[in-house]
């Protein structure tokens, strides 16, 4: 009768033990798709000190693309 209590009681502990490591699985596997991954943010400011540097003054065609694409006016009086 003993050998049957125990013989018993070990199904239902490994039973338990696989439900918690799908459990454990399918957690890890939620975290996975939901963690948002952050990157660091590049430091812009040298790449615009040289376009800044270089006064790139956009041709009409660029211009009229821009404001198309953008439905508003992008370039100004002055060209800048």
């Amino acid at each position: 009768m003993d050998n049957v209590i125990a013989y018993q009681d070990r199904v239902n502990r490994e039973l338990q033990q696989r439900k918690q490591e799908i459990r454990d699985r399918e957690l890890a596997q939620l975290e996975r798709q939901t963690t948002t991954r952050h990157t660091k943010i590049p430091n812009m400011s040298d790449a615009y000190a040289q376009v800044r540097a270089k006064n790139y003054q956009p041709s009409q065609q660029e211009i009229e693309y821009r404001r198309f694409t953008s439905g508003g006016t992008l370039d100004n009086a002055k060209g800048k």
